[in-house]
């Protein structure tokens, strides 16, 4: 992998700290900014591209790369220069309490404008369920896990804000433990809908309901109620009623 931080050529990395729009002055302060969270290499390498360089991700927010700090990898998320926000503050305020639960990437180091967090190796949620090698025993434990992640986010009142798109926010490692990713948008001043949400997903409509389908026999009625009495009253016995629907 090519390290974009020690390259003769630095066009990439400072279209990388300063996306979408390169500005001398704002590059000359975030390149101090990340030397001094000791981050030793920024790599190009992921499956997104981005002008010719290869990154973990990209949102509306923050683009996520691959780095190298204290001898080991880790994942930094870089604040856009064109976000609807002044600095990573509140997102890494959330970050931390997830992670007081042990929820989400483990925060290492923060600053103004960057993130720098545990580097999770794993698959996309749809292409792990997807694939030949998770097993229908597999599916169902790994769905349990994130259920009750997000049962324990609701209860701490850590409403993640995006969980309606368990595409973009949920990564499955190769030993089918799932993480959930990305507190951008989340916020503990509105009503949480973690495990509502993802329960529409995988109780009644999508891509991963249909790789479900099969593991339960539920009336969509009877789904929705419960989801419904769960949504007015976030208790553990509305919960189970919810966990009960995967007969695992």
């Amino acid at each position: 992998m090519e390290n974009l931080l020690n390259s003769e050529n630095k066009d990439r990395l400072k279209f990388l700290l300063t996306y979408p729009s390169f500005d001398q002055n704002t590059y000359d302060k975030r390149i101090q900014e990340l030397l001094s969270l000791d981050i030793s290499s920024v790599y190009s390498s992921g499956k997104v591209q981005l002008h010719k360089i290869s990154i973990l991700g990209k949102g509306s927010v923050g683009i996520v790369t691959l780095v190298r700090c204290r001898n080991r990898y880790f994942v930094l998320k870089i604040r856009r220069t064109d976000a609807n926000r002044a600095n990573m503050y509140d997102e890494v305020l959330y970050q931390s309490l997830a992670n007081s639960i042990g929820i989400g990437p483990f925060l290492l180091n923060f600053s103004e404008n960057f993130i720098l967090m545990e580097y999770i190796k794993g698959s996309n949620i749809l292409d792990w369920y997807n694939s030949k090698n998770s097993t229908c025993e597999k599916i169902l434990k790994c769905t349990c896990s994130i259920l009750q992640q997000c049962f324990h986010l609701d209860r701490i009142k850590l409403d993640h804000g995006q969980l309606n798109r368990l595409d973009k926010h949920i990564i499955i490692s190769n030993d089918g433990t799932p993480t959930i990713l990305d507190f951008e948008t989340s916020s503990t001043k509105r009503r949480t809908g973690n495990v509502t949400n993802v329960s529409q997903s995988f109780f009644l409509n999508g891509p991963i309901y249909d790789r479900l389908r099969d593991s339960l026999d539920n009336d969509n009625k009877q789904v929705i109620k419960i989801i419904k009495d769960y949504k007015k009253n976030l208790s553990p016995e509305n919960f189970k009623k919810i966990l009960n629907f995967l007969k695992f």
